[in-house]
């Protein structure tokens, strides 16, 4: 039996993704008030703002849990990692699994609109130990949608460098994964931009003032709204304090050049035993490849499946801040917790070796497999 989330009736606005969904609801159903009902009738069930819907229940997927299962869609698995079968024999369902749903049930309560992509993400979570060595492993299976966030005045010092980056919608000029700047007299130069970006929009939201006081037509009141929502999502990205100060005294990881992968922020740092830091080492594998990388930001908590846009290009030349680089829920991810090297410039070779050194934990990669070198040039 498919579990079913349920949580009491909300107003819920008919935009493109939900209405999406609305349209594969396989039964609908209109009753009528319930006899003996104090706000029988539409006058009175308006004046107390009640809602047209009385409940809402939304399917929440079963977690696979055994290599048969994950095979079935990787049948490379095995052979890639010779000790996989016997990785899984130790299986347990993370709690993270059912902490996902839950929160993508509240974001939706709160009005937040999923689409099915979005919302049926996550294949599983799994805590798994290896039985000789006792190396703990979380995995995760879900698709993979691309990040372009990071920046670093040392190897990227022009605002042109981040022309790719920031074709995503959603740059963001920090991640987790940070090291002092030191004595470099180069500076960031998202520091420039977002003080000079903010006046010109302030200088354009004058005009619009004035053309909607002279017009009364709803063209300039629509551009004023884009206007002040462009400025609040300015201060909000760039403008804060704490990013202003992390931007002149912190390096960051680059998207595009550096393989890294994102969890949910509350799976992150935290004391449980398999709860993966920031730094850690991780291996990506999608179809007969691994890819070496770490856990180098944190992300929305009811989202799972991302990685930087060098990671992604691997597996989808296509991907890039628009378009997502694996749409099924053919990536696996192991995570290794407590594996974090000192932080610094990224040592492309020396992650590699330690995500190696990692697998060799949890059985070794098999004969003819190799672990992705990132000092090769990409095809």
């Amino acid at each position: 039996m498919i579990p079913r989330l349920t949580f009491p009736a909300l107003f819920l606005c008919l935009a493109t993704p939900l209405a999406a969904q609305l349209s594969n609801v396989p039964a609908w159903e209109a009753q009528k008030a319930p006899a003996g009902s104090p706000f029988p009738c539409a006058m009175t069930l308006r004046a107390n703002n009640a809602s047209y819907i009385r409940s809402v229940t939304l399917v929440r997927p079963e977690p696979i849990t055994t290599a048969d299962e994950l095979t079935g869609i990787n049948p490379h698995l095995s052979r890639l990692l010779p000790g996989f079968t016997r990785l899984l024999n130790t299986a347990e369902v993370s709690s993270r699994y059912s902490e996902l749903y839950e929160r993508k049930l509240q974001g939706i309560r709160r009005g937040e609109l999923l689409t099915s992509h979005n919302y049926f993400d996550c294949q599983t979570v799994l805590r798994l130990r290896y039985p000789s060595t006792s190396r703990r492993v979380l995995l995760l299976q879900a698709d993979m949608d691309v990040v372009t966030d990071g920046s670093d005045p040392l190897r990227a010092s022009t605002l042109a460098d981040y022309d790719l980056a920031r074709s995503s919608d959603w740059y963001l000029p920090e991640t987790s994964y940070s090291w002092a700047r030191g004595s470099s007299p180069k500076q960031n130069p998202f520091l420039q931009y977002y003080p000079e970006a903010l006046t010109k929009l302030q200088e354009l939201r004058t005009q619009l003032v004035s053309e909607a006081e002279r017009d009364g037509g709803v063209v300039w009141r629509e551009m004023l709204k884009t206007c002040d929502a462009q400025i609040h999502r300015l201060r909000m990205r760039g403008m804060g304090r704490g990013t202003r100060t992390g931007l002149g005294t912190r390096r960051y990881l680059l998207a595009t050049r550096d393989p890294f992968v994102v969890l949910p922020a509350p799976w992150v740092n935290q004391k449980a035993e398999w709860s993966p830091r920031i730094g850690d080492y991780a291996a990506v594998i999608y179809k007969d490849r691994i890819y070496p990388a770490i856990l180098g930001d944190s992300g929305p908590s009811n989202k799972v499946g991302e990685a930087s846009l060098l990671l992604a290009r691997q597996l989808n030349p296509r991907a890039d801040g628009k378009t997502r680089a694996v749409s099924d829920l053919a990536v696996t991810y192991l995570f290794f917790p407590r594996s974090s090297g000192p932080r610094g410039e990224p040592d492309l070779t020396a992650w590699r070796e330690s995500v190696r050194n990692l697998l060799d934990q949890i059985g070794g990669i098999g004969d003819g497999t190799s672990l992705h070198d990132w000092s090769t040039p990409a095809p």
